[in-house]
């Protein structure tokens, strides 16, 4: 059985070189090469180590034809100082080293790391030595903690539901913990989030040279508008993605009414049949298309009436969808009896 001891020598090198070497980006082989300059110069109580050939950093694992490349790289980073024959060392200043920390080196963490190490080892003593003399409750403890509680300092629970909104009870799996993250309570509630448009139906994007028309909405509501039913009718999300922000600029850039965007989400969503368990619509541009048809749909809806009303003389437009099959008889009759027909 192996017992290792100090009698048998150690390498005497301060701890913030090996915090150094742990928080910087060298590799594999680079590691290597430093252990064994180390080993072979602290570990021997000397500030250089006698390496004669390149031969030998195979007992460490890298190749002759790495280890030359390697040993060059560490002495251009001002790591270690090599003659360019056999001796080798270590520069302790490594304030000149010319390595780059690692990605998530953190000194704060790593310092309430060593604290803890630490204090573990302070509170393991005190614990073992006074195990037995531990009191079996609270109330049987005779400190001054105890002689403080009276009557009129009660414990309060305060009442809470047993499962908080989105929190993660016992038996959840992780990945339904993510979901739940993901999709807010809130937006369960459509109200909370959509509030349906109130305006003018027909109210498209106001331009950048804003004409102060009653039929047109603000270019921000309209973004709100769009971005919070597409979010409610989804049912996940806080924000709208940059490509669904391009989407609705492209709504805005082609004027198509707010009430016709919103009722194009509302159909893509209705009619959406998914084919399997995973499918879902991921992206407004799904809506896109639903939204477009919409829109031809009802301007060509538009300028028929325009052109039925306009056809029927002292007719308001207003009225147009409201004439009947006798009236048009009528009209026509009387349009015929003044050209002479």
């Amino acid at each position: 059985m192996a017992s290792p001891q100090l009698g048998k020598g150690y390498i005497g090198i301060a701890n913030e070189i090996w915090d150094e070497i742990i928080s910087r980006k060298f590799t594999e082989r680079q590691q290597k090469i430093l252990k064994l300059v180390l080993r072979l110069s602290y570990g021997c109580q000397k500030k250089e180590a006698v390496i004669p050939l390149l031969k030998h950093f195979e007992l460490c694992g890298v190749r002759i034809q790495d280890a030359k490349k390697e040993i060059t790289y560490l002495q251009q980073c001002k790591v270690i100082s090599w003659d360019g024959k056999q001796i080798y060392s270590l520069n302790k200043n490594y304030d000149e080293w010319r390595v780059s920390l690692v990605k998530e080196w953190d000194r704060n963490k790593f310092s309430e790391l060593i604290s803890l190490n630490l204090s573990k080892i302070k509170v393991t003593k005190s614990v073992t030595q006074k195990e037995a003399d531990l009191p079996e409750s609270y109330e049987n403890c005779n400190s001054e903690v105890t002689k403080s509680v009276n009557g009129e300092l009660r414990k309060v629970e305060v009442d809470q539901p047993s499962n908080p909104c989105e929190s993660k009870v016992e038996g959840t799996s992780k990945d339904m913990f993510k979901d739940s993250i993901k999709v807010s309570c809130c937006l369960s509630d459509p109200d909370s989030v959509f509030e349906p448009y109130q305006g003018n139906p027909d109210s498209v994007p106001k331009p950048e040279a804003d004409t102060g028309s009653d039929q047109e909405v603000s270019q921000i509501d309209y973004r709100n508008q769009v971005a919070s039913r597409y979010l409610q009718r989804r049912g996940k999300g806080l924000e709208i993605s940059f490509n669904d922000e391009e989407t609705v600029t492209q709504f805005m850039a082609e004027r198509i009414p707010l009430q016709t965007v919103i009722d194009g989400i509302d159909q893509s969503f209705d009619n959406f049949k998914p084919k399997n368990k995973w499918d879902q619509i991921r992206n407004l541009s799904y809506c896109a298309t639903v939204v477009y048809s919409l829109h031809a749909k009802r301007e060509k809806s538009n300028t028929a009436e325009i052109q039925i009303a306009t056809s029927i003389p002292n007719a308001p437009i207003e009225t147009a969808s409201t004439v009947t099959a006798d009236d048009l008889k009528e009209l026509l009759a009387n349009l015929r009896s003044k050209q002479g027909v």
